[in-house]
């Protein structure tokens, strides 16, 4: 359908545009009124009187007008970089807010599976109180120690090597890159402890390590779930800053323009 649409309107635009002698500011009033439709699309979910059909129509018809505006952009500019640095900033605006905007459609229909697929599902809000957690169940397991005694291997094992990893979000981007290597990190670590831990030291490694994969698949829900939110701080505002500087393109265009054509 959005293919169709483009080819539509690539054919529509080399047969018509030459018959009509102000095509540019056709193509520009056009392409204002898609982006409104599209800024419509953020405000439908803030507006409960606003919400008409489903949101998955809504998603797929934003994304359908989103590229046809793409294709409108470029036949606004006549398939050349604009000049001038108002003009140049304008169109980078632009660029930005469509590249956001396809990096958000690949990450919203991505990650959402790879989460679900990954397990120990958290809600975001949930995740600070679920590391917190794990941190305390980690440092009185090694407080106990074995049979009340604490391990000094394992103490200090924990405190140089453990103690920030549970204390924050750890290894974000290779989580988003889908590396496994700061867990394999982390099994060669204990491989190495495990050479000098006494007998029933190596029931309490086993506890531990257990508590550090939850907190590697916790660290991947959070750095995925926090990529799901970062794009939209920067689509949304951009997305409004680019109406505001179209908006200054059309004064200023009928200001120097001389035509109200």
């Amino acid at each position: 359908m959005t293919t169709l649409s483009v080819i539509g309107l690539l054919i529509a635009y080399i047969k018509y545009a030459p018959l009509y002698p102000h095509q540019t500011y056709l193509s520009g009033w056009v392409l204002f009124a898609v982006m409104l439709f599209l800024t419509f699309f953020n405000l439908r979910k803030r507006i409960p009187f606003l919400r008409i059909g489903s949101t998955s129509f809504w998603l797929q018809l934003h994304v359908y007008v989103g590229v046809f505006s793409g294709v409108l952009f470029f036949v606004h500019i006549g398939w050349s970089w604009p000049e001038g640095n108002f003009h140049q900033l304008l169109a980078w605006c632009y660029v930005v807010v469509f590249m956001t905007g396809v990096l958000g459609l690949w990450i919203s229909r991505r990650f959402p599976r790879m989460l679900t697929i990954a397990g120990y599902e958290t809600p975001f809000e949930r995740i600070p109180y679920a590391r917190s957690s794990l941190r305390e169940e980690a440092e009185a397991l090694v407080l106990t120690g074995v049979d009340g005694q604490t391990s000094p291997v394992i103490a200090e094992f924990y405190s140089k090597t453990l103690g920030m990893f549970f204390t924050r979000p750890c290894n974000r981007w290779a989580h988003l890159r889908q590396s496994r290597a700061p867990q394999a990190a982390h099994v060669s670590q204990f491989d190495e402890v495990r050479r000098y831990a006494k007998k029933g030291e190596g029931e309490m490694l086993e506890k531990l390590g257990e508590l550090v994969a939850r907190k590697h698949l916790l660290d991947y829900q959070y750095s995925l779930q926090s990529a799901l939110r970062l794009w939209l701080f920067a689509h949304i505002p951009l997305s409004y800053s680019l109406l505001i500087f179209s908006v200054l393109h059309i004064i200023i265009v009928y200001a120097f323009s001389g035509s109200s054509s």
